[in-house]
């Protein structure tokens, strides 16, 4: 019984020895892998950005619970295949409305109207925040981040929130 107890634990210890130049092993793979990272360009930048936001009757339905945000975009020198723009509205209670507006060959100079219908439903302050991600113009991907803040009247009237982008 002895000597199969010696046997029992030195077949545990080979095989917890095992185990470890087994995990050994795979972490140099990993770590031996080649890798290449990638730092997206982030930038505060005049080339697309927010000019304003505020509230309207846009919807024509007696209340002025609806936003207005104007974009605008300025590619003096470059022609981007896609700007991709996602919006969040944060209400003063916190409900934050997020979508995204896609502008396939966005002209160099414009201002894109966007009409949030139904939105403004509390007082107090509103944020709109934007990151805009430009596709094809220069080296790969551009991000830009923009914020805004208004203070839209008490009161909403009826309705879905609903979203319009136009030039």
């Amino acid at each position: 019984m002895a000597g199969s107890n010696t046997r029992d634990r030195k077949v545990r210890e080979l095989g917890r020895r095992f185990l470890v130049l087994l995990l050994v092993a795979s972490l140099l793979m990993i770590v031996a892998l080649p890798t290449a990272k990638a730092q997206p360009r982030v930038s505060n930048s005049n080339s697309v950005h927010i000019v304003d936001a505020y509230y309207a009757d846009l919807d024509e339905d007696g209340y002025e619970d609806d936003i207005k945000i104007l974009v605008e975009f300025s590619f003096p020198n470059s022609d981007p295949s896609r700007v991709d723009l996602n919006l969040w509205i944060t209400l003063p209670s916190g409900l934050t409305y997020n979508f995204r507006v896609s502008v396939y060959r966005a002209p160099s100079q414009s201002v894109l109207q966007i009409d949030c219908i139904d939105m403004a439903s509390e007082s107090g302050w509103y944020t709109v925040t934007m990151l805009a991600s430009i596709m094809g113009a220069g080296n790969g991907k551009m991000y830009i981040t923009d914020d805004f803040s208004f203070d839209p009247p008490t009161g909403g009237g009826p309705g879905l929130p609903t979203v319009y982008a136009y030039f």
